[in-house]
């Protein structure tokens, strides 16, 4: 009964976010001498009389510190005092113009190291902090926030898993405000669209290591855009039933965040995040040395973090030549090139196929449709990316056409698209989803950005943990029939909003499809 008297009190205490931390300790040592018996999920009371732990100190917590010299003191003692000893605990004190550097040297016969830097910036500093320890498990503690004591604790049992390189905890807000935020359990793609990983998560050392930590992006969330360089790759994320105290004052980094109202554009650092430029090929020679330049004017930051994809159908050796020698003169970080010419049991060949789509002889619409699924479902299995601009062989973007349609982007967008005229039927490639299932093209080009149903994939920007949660397909055969970019987009919408950003210019080029649909077919 006295358990569970105890395991009641200990939940409430949690809860309130654990108040008065020394005098409830002493308490709970007191009673240990009449209660030895191990309460399920502790460790056992000989740990906590000074005994040998059984997890090894193998962790760095890093304080940065700027002028927050005020706080610094409570943030040490907070590490100081955790039920696991950090193996490290190292201060850097970037340019501060307080008491920084006394509060931290007088803690330096606790085994707390100080280092000073003058870079202004959190995340300099953070790495800085790194590059003095080589504990394998790393904790950045910001010098304005404290830790529960049993939180280095908590978060290094998670790591039971090797595919663990992120743990986390609640948050308790204190100071200003007072509440618990209840983070929800790891789900890839919902931190992919938004963070709710603070910036004390422990952090195994090789993944902060393998994407090189983290990178000073202004007005930027740091940590958030170092966990998704992470989670690239496959490692996974987990929680642990701790928190962290967050100080909640107006000079908090927070604070300073929504005072700056930053768009979803510069808080995901989208403008600087990896991007895959996808495009398939049929053999249209004519018009591949203007979508060539297309891509080698496109206005993008760091071109390190580009990868195109050119996915070739042709099965035209003089048309694969020229097409890996466009390749070769796009500035990009990775450049990927697939030969993908079509089964002999269609009957056709690519050319075949645009030439002679439009009055569907020898089942050309399905096949064609066909031909395009297939290449969309290449792009599904190949890109490593989150976001990938899918550009037609005859569609040529203006040069500042991929930034805008990032900033176009928000937390729940599964797509971004823009507008280019059907040559054949006059109309947008873009229209309305009605409820009926139909849809309904815009006549002509509006302006501005609206919510649509979809588009063609002439130009479009997919999220692609939104796109790849359905293999793409046709039902063409269907009466009425049902293209492919219909199908994708209703499950898009699924998955979040679409959205046209009708102000980008997009050219779609007319090409000898158009101008010859009568001409007669080659021999089966």
């Amino acid at each position: 009964m006295a358990y569970r008297l105890f395991a009641l009190l200990k939940r409430l205490w949690v809860a309130c976010g654990e108040p008065m931390p020394t005098i409830v300790r002493g308490m709970r040592r007191y009673l240990s001498r009449w209660f030895p018996v191990r309460v399920p999920g502790s460790f056992p009371v000989s740990y906590r009389r000074g005994r040998s732990h059984p997890l090894t100190p193998d962790i760095a917590v890093i304080i940065p510190c700027h002028n927050y010299g005020r706080f610094l003191a409570e943030a040490i003692e907070s590490v100081l005092t955790q039920s696991l000893p950090p193996a490290q605990i190292i201060v850097v004190d970037d340019a501060s113009e307080d008491e920084t550097m006394r509060v931290a040297a007088s803690f330096a016969g606790r085994g707390v190291r100080a280092i000073r830097i003058e870079a202004h910036d959190v995340a300099a500093a953070r790495n800085a902090g790194a590059l003095q320890t080589s504990a394998p498990y790393l904790v950045f503690l910001d010098a304005d926030d404290k830790l529960p004591h049993h939180y280095l604790e908590r978060c290094r049992e998670a790591f039971d898993d090797p595919a663990v390189a992120i743990v986390y905890g609640n948050m308790h807000e204190y100071g200003e405000r007072q509440r618990v935020i209840r983070t929800p359990p790891f789900d890839r793609a919902s931190l992919l669209r938004s963070n709710y990983i603070s910036s004390h998560a422990m952090i195994r050392r090789q993944a902060y290591d393998l994407v090189g930590g983290y990178r000073s992006l202004h007005n930027a969330h740091e940590d958030w855009d170092l966990y998704r360089r992470i989670l690239r790759f496959r490692w996974t994320a987990k929680k642990a039933d701790t928190f962290v105290h967050y100080r909640m004052h107006g000079e908090s980094m927070l604070h300073r965040h929504q005072r700056n109202a930053i768009s979803y554009c510069t808080d995901a650092a989208l403008l600087t995040t990896p991007i895959t430029i996808f495009s398939p090929f049929c053999g249209r020679t004519a018009i591949l040395p203007r979508f060539t330049e297309s891509l080698q004017q496109l206005s993008i930051e760091d071109r390190s973090l580009l990868t195109v994809h050119f996915h070739n159908t042709s099965a035209d050796p003089a048309f694969d030549d020229l097409l890996r020698s466009a390749l070769n003169q796009i500035p990009c970080g990775r450049m990927i090139y697939t030969s993908a010419p079509h089964p002999a049991h269609w009957g056709h060949t690519a050319q075949s196929l645009v030439e002679h789509r439009v009055r569907n002889g020898r089942n050309a619409q399905y096949y064609y449709e066909l031909a395009v699924v297939k290449a969309y479902n290449h792009l599904l299995i190949s890109c490593d990316t989150e976001y990938a601009l899918v550009l037609e062989d005859d569609v040529l973007p203006a040069p500042d056409a991929l930034r805008r349609m990032l900033q176009t982007v928000q937390a729940d967008t599964a797509a971004v698209v823009c507008h280019y005229p059907c040559h054949l039927q006059g109309y947008s490639m873009v229209w309305r989803a009605n409820r009926d299932g139909t849809v309904t093209h815009f006549p002509k080009r509006r302006h501005g950005v609206e919510e649509v149903g979809g588009s063609g994939f002439g130009c479009s920007l997919l999220r692609m943990s939104a796109f790849r949660t359905m293999p793409i397909h046709t039902r063409v055969y269907e009466s009425p029939p049902r293209w492919y970019d219909y199908n994708a987009f209703d499950h898009l919408r699924t998955q979040g909003r679409v959205l046209c950003n009708w102000d980008i210019e997009v050219e779609h080029v007319r090409t000898e499809r158009f101008l010859n649909p009568t001409a007669p077919f080659p021999p089966a």
